[in-house]
C-alpha cells in the first residue's frame, strides 16, 4: 500500500484536528459576516449556492446562541439560590468549551446540516431508447475548439477580452455543414429549412421570403433586485453574446434571413445592457461604436430599456400534462421557426439539468415558478415530466429548426457558476463546445453525458425526461388541449461509453445501432494536460471533505491534493508537487497524491508537473487560502 503522508504530525496538529468544535465558531461567525456583507446590498444574491450555504450555517449557530440563553434566561428568572444562579453560567461555559474541544455540538451541527448526497448510479451504455429525428435521424455534432474563449479570463466572462468572436463563427461553421454533410454553410442552412419543411407538410423549399424565426436565450440569472436590472453586471452563466452572434451573421448574411423578422428573446427575464450592447453592435466596447444588428426584435420580460421591446401575450395557450395552463408570447405564435439555444449547464434543484428541455421554461407569459413543483416531480423516474410537454408543443418544439448548445463556458455545481472542466480532452480549461442537433433527445443526452462524467452528479431521475420524451407513456401528453396525445418518440436517447474515445463516433451506438450518430470535429487541438482533481478551484474544503462552491478556494485542515495526467497514449513517469515553488513530495504510480498535513496559513499557490513519454512535462497551478 502506497504511504501518502510523507510529515509526521506535529503534537499541536494531532490537537488542533480534532478540534472541530471550534471551527464550529469560526465558521458561524465568517458565515454571517459574509452574509450581511453580501446579501445586504443586493438582496438577490441570497439565491446564490454559496449564500445559500452561509445562511444555513448562520441560522445554525444563531440557533445555537439563541437555545442557550434563552435556557440561561429562563433558569435564572426562576432560580432561588445563588448556588442555583450558578450553576447554570458553569454549565454553559463548559457547553461552549465543549464545543471549541471536544467537537461534540460542532460535529453534529456539521453532520446533519449537510445536504444528503444524490443517489449514486451508473447509466448503463449503448442501451438506445427512442426513434431519431432530424435530416440526419439522431444526429449531434460536438465542435471543439480551445482557442474559443481565454483561459485565464480577466474580468467578467462575457467581456470580449475573453472570448474570440472569430474562433467562434468558424466553429459554427464547421458544426454546421458537418451536421448536414454540406460543403457550404449556404447550403447546409437549406438542407435543414428543407427538411423541416418536408417534415411539417410544406414541401421541398427551403427559407422563403417574411418568415419569421424566434430565438429563445437562456437568461435564467438575469434576474434585477431593487430598481433598474438593465445595468445589472455580474459572473453568472446566461446566454453568451457571442454564440448568439455568431448565430446571427448566418442567419442574416447567409441564409438571407431580414433583420427584422428575427426576434431574440426570453419573455421571463430582461435582456441585460452587457448583452443586448454586444449583441447589438459589431464590437463592443469600440469607439466608434457600430451597429451590427440594429433591426432585431430584442424581447424581454419588462422591455424598460433601449431596445428592448416587452412580450406580448397572444390569445395561444399551452396546457401541461399536470393542468397548468401558460400564455404563449406573440413572438413565438408568429413566428414559423424557432432556434432553442441551451446551455451546457447543471441546475440546483435536486441536482438536475438545465439544459434544451429546461430552456423552453422562458417562453411563456407567467412565471416559471409555478412549474417547479411539477418540474421536481419529473425528476422521479415513470413521471410525468414538464419537458416533454414543451417538446411536444406545435408552437415550441414543434416549430424549433434546430438546437443550438452553447458550450463555451459550463456549470457544474449549479446553474450560474462557471467552472472549467477537468475531463479529457479539456484539461482544467473551458469547454469551449458547440453542440448542433435536430432532435432534442439526442442533443440533451449528449450534453447531459458530458456533464455526467465531469463529475456533477446529476441525479438519476434528471434524465427522466429524455426516457419520456424517447419512449411516452400513453395518454399523458397534450399541450394543445385537443384531445390528441403524444403518442410517437420525440427522438433517441442513450448513454455513451466512456471506454470509447471521445472523440469517436463509436463512443455511441450510431444510426446501424438504433443510437445516437455522435459526430466530432477538434481533435486536432488536443494536448496532454495536468489537472487537480482535489482540491478544486472556488470550492470550500473542511478537513478534506468537499463542502461545495465557495466564493474563492478554502482549505481548513490538511487535506490530499491529489492529480490525474490527460491525453498521454504513452507512460506518466511521475508527477511532482510544489508548494510556493517548493518541491513537496514526487508520486511515481498512481493515484498522484501527496497529503497536505503541514500547519499553514494563508495564501499558497499549489503547482503540479508531470512527466511523461520520458522527455515531456505538463503543468497546472492554482492558489487557495489554508487554514491549519
Amino acid at each position: 500500500m502506497k504511504n501518502h503522508v510523507h510529515q509526521k504530525k506535529t503534537r499541536i496538529w494531532e490537537r488542533m484536528t480534532g478540534w472541530k468544535g471550534i471551527w464550529f465558531h469560526i465558521a458561524g461567525i465568517i458565515a454571517i459576516i459574509w452574509f450581511l456583507v453580501r446579501v445586504v446590498p443586493k438582496p438577490q444574491r441570497a439565491q446564490y449556492p454559496c449564500q445559500q450555504v452561509a445562511m444555513s450555517m448562520s441560522l445554525g449557530y444563531i440557533a445555537f446562541w439563541s437555545i442557550l440563553f434563552t435556557g440561561l434566561t429562563v433558569w435564572l428568572r426562576s432560580a432561588k439560590t445563588k448556588f442555583a444562579k450558578t450553576l447554570p453560567t458553569v454549565l454553559a461555559g463548559f457547553v461552549v468549551l465543549f464545543t471549541i474541544t471536544g467537537a461534540v455540538f460542532a460535529t453534529n451541527y456539521f453532520q446533519t446540516e449537510q445536504q444528503p448526497a444524490a443517489v449514486s448510479w451508473d447509466p448503463i451504455p449503448k442501451e438506445p431508447m427512442g426513434v431519431g429525428t432530424g435530416v440526419s435521424p439522431g444526429r449531434v455534432v460536438w465542435v471543439w475548439n480551445p482557442n474559443a474563449t481565454e483561459k485565464d479570463l480577466t474580468g467578467y466572462w462575457w467581456e470580449q477580452q475573453n472570448n474570440n468572436q472569430d474562433v467562434l463563427d468558424q466553429m459554427f461553421s464547421t458544426g454546421i455543414q458537418g451536421f448536414t454533410g454540406a460543403s457550404t454553410d449556404a447550403d447546409a442552412w437549406d438542407t435543414i429549412f428543407t427538411y423541416f419543411n418536408e417534415a411539417h407538410g410544406n414541401g421541398n423549399i427551403g427559407y422563403q421570403p417574411g418568415e419569421k424565426i424566434a430565438i429563445k436565450m437562456n437568461l435564467n440569472n438575469a434576474l434585477g433586485g431593487v430598481g433598474d436590472p438593465y445595468p445589472k453586471e455580474d459572473n453568472d452563466r446566461d446566454a453568451s453574446p457571442y454564440v448568439v452572434k455568431t448565430l446571427l451573421r448566418q442567419l442574416v448574411n447567409v441564409v438571407g434571413v431580414p433583420q427584422q423578422d428575427i426576434t431574440v428573446f426570453d419573455a421571463s427575464r430582461p435582456i441585460l445592457d452587457c448583452l443586448y450592447n454586444r449583441i447589438y453592435y459589431e464590437s463592443y466596447p469600440a469607439d466608434p461604436l457600430v451597429e451590427e444588428f440594429a433591426q432585431i426584435h430584442y424581447v424581454d420580460s419588462l422591455g424598460g430599456a433601449t431596445g428592448r421591446e416587452q412580450v406580448i401575450p397572444s390569445s395561444t395557450h399551452m396546457y401541461f400534462s399536470d393542468g397548468t395552463v401558460r400564455t404563449l408570447p406573440t413572438c413565438v405564435v408568429e413566428a414559423k421557426y424557432l432556434i432553442n439555444m441551451p446551455i451546457l449547464k447543471r441546475h440546483p434543484i435536486s441536482t438536475g439539468v438545465t439544459l434544451s428541455g429546461k430552456n423552453f421554461f422562458g417562453s411563456f407569459i407567467e412565471p416559471v415558478s409555478d412549474i417547479h413543483s411539477y418540474h421536481i416531480s419529473g425528476l422521479t423516474m415513470g413521471n410525468p415530466a414538464p419537458q416533454v410537454d414543451l417538446f411536444t408543443y406545435e408552437h415550441l418544439g414543434g416549430k424549433t429548426l434546430l438546437y443550438l448548445g452553447d458550450g463555451t463556458f459550463a456549470t457544474k455545481v449549479d446553474h450560474r457558476t462557471i467552472a472549467p472542466f477537468l475531463m479529457y480532452p479539456f484539461n482544467d480549461d473551458w469547454t469551449n463546445s458547440f453542440f448542433f442537433s435536430q432532435d432534442p433527445v439526442a442533443i440533451d443526452s449528449v450534453m447531459y453525458d458530458f456533464l455526467l462524467t465531469e463529475g456533477t452528479n446529476p441525479i438519476e431521475g434528471a434524465q427522466n425526461y429524455l426516457h419520456q420524451a424517447a419512449d411516452p407513456a400513453t395518454d399523458v401528453y397534450d399541450p394543445e388541449h385537443d384531445g390528441i396525445y403524444l403518442s410517437t418518440s420525440l427522438g433517441v436517447h442513450e448513454h455513451w461509453d466512456r471506454s470509447v474515445d471521445i472523440f469517436s463516433s463509436n463512443r455511441y451506438s450510431g444510426p446501424t445501432g438504433n443510437g445516437i450518430d455522435y459526430t466530432t470535429f477538434g481533435e486536432e487541438f488536443v494536448r496532454p494536460g495536468v489537472v487537480f482533481l482535489n482540491p478544486q478551484e472556488k470550492h470550500l474544503y473542511l478537513f478534506g471533505t468537499d463542502k461545495g462552491a465557495f466564493p474563492f478556494s478554502l482549505i481548513i485542515g490538511k487535506i490530499d491534493v491529489e492529480a490525474q495526467v490527460n491525453g498521454v497514449s504513452g507512460v506518466v513517469q511521475k508527477i511532482e508537487f510544489y508548494k510556493d515553488n517548493t518541491l513537496q513530495f514526487t508520486d511515481t504510480e498512481a493515484p498522484y497524491i501527496w497529503t497536505w498535513n503541514k500547519l499553514s496559513f494563508f495564501s499558497h499557490t499549489i503547482k503540479i508537473i508531470g512527466y511523461y513519454d520520458a522527455v515531456n512535462t505538463t503543468s497546472n497551478q492554482i492558489k487557495v487560502w489554508k487554514i491549519l
